[in-house]
């Protein structure tokens, strides 16, 4: 099935933002959308907020889509100071899924430097015993989601990361193959992956592996996918207006496919993920541009 993920710049949230992003998915005939937690003002300090709850359920109820959801990404499982408020953060986004019948939730896995470390350009660099260390906390913590999971019939999505020039391995999940060891080692049905088609295309061109050898690494633990296109050349951390990184075709810029260089045919025959939602991930910019997303994608999985 063909989804469309909205992006959270385009709710910022607004309810009634929301439904003319759905009126406009709807218009177009997606089978599927991907809702931004951290877009709707529906988990506030950790908890859901019941009477937000009810009006976003009354709206998505009028339209046809199936629904997945992305976590907030903020949720950081590797954040040890916060980590009760980490946790009720995922106990919440669970229950979201629950109340609204969606049973893909997408999430960001742990990060050994948080993006205000990055911005403050602290300097910190973890030994192989600390990073194990975070990536064991991370593990026993989805090990004790598991009942919830299966409970509420969601599948959580470990997703890869970008990468960024000047934080090597501010993430295990830059390196797909970590992501993979990461998921094997919790071993849980409930707990798959999620490939983003555009991150691994950044962080195989940047770390000099075969884009193609490496996503097919995924292929036993694969359960959704992220599409958008880029040429595979990253950004720093700090380069964030899309208006100067296009002109030069830098970062992750979530075009619609077919306007980068991922060769998206050759990976889609070569994973064959039969039974996963198919998530066009575009930036807002390139939101009118769905149509035409659409159908270049629907060319692609019949190709």
């Amino acid at each position: 099935m063909i989804g469309i993920s909205i992006n959270v710049k385009l709710i910022n949230g607004s309810l009634v933002a929301l439904k003319n992003a759905l009126d406009r998915v709807k218009q177009v005939g997606f089978d599927v959308v991907e809702l931004p937690l951290h877009g709707l003002d529906v988990i506030v300090g950790g908890k859901i907020r019941n009477k937000r709850l009810k009006e976003i359920k009354n709206i998505l109820k009028s339209y046809p889509f199936n629904y997945c959801v992305h976590c907030p990404e903020s949720l950081d499982l590797m954040n040890l100071k916060e980590i009760e408020t980490e946790k009720a953060i995922l106990k919440s986004s669970i229950e979201f899924l629950y109340e609204i019948g969606a049973h893909i939730l997408v999430y960001h896995p742990g990060r050994y430097k948080s993006e205000i470390e990055i911005l403050l350009r602290k300097q910190k660099r973890l030994n192989q015993r600390e990073s194990e260390r975070l990536k064991k906390i991370e593990r026993d913590i989805l090990k004790d989601f598991s009942s919830t999971l299966k409970e509420a019939n969601v599948v959580l999505c470990m997703e890869n990361a970008r990468p960024f020039i000047s934080e090597k391995d501010y993430t295990y999940a830059e390196d797909i193959e970590g992501l993979v060891k990461q998921v094997k080692k919790i071993d849980d049905e409930n707990i798959r992956i999620a490939l983003d088609f555009g991150h691994a295309y950044l962080s195989t061109n940047f770390y000099n592996k075969d884009f193609l050898t490496t996503i097919s690494k995924v292929k036993p633990y694969l359960k959704h996918l992220h599409l958008h296109d880029n040429f595979g050349y990253p950004s720093y951390f700090q380069e964030k207006d899309q208006n100067l990184l296009i002109v030069n075709g830098r970062g992750d810029m979530h075009m619609p496919p077919g306007w980068g260089k991922i060769p998206f045919k050759k990976a889609i025959q070569l994973l064959s993920p039969a039974g996963c939602f198919f998530i066009i991930e575009p930036r807002p910019r390139y939101f009118e541009y769905i149509k035409e997303s659409k159908e270049m994608l629907k060319t692609l999985i019949k190709s």
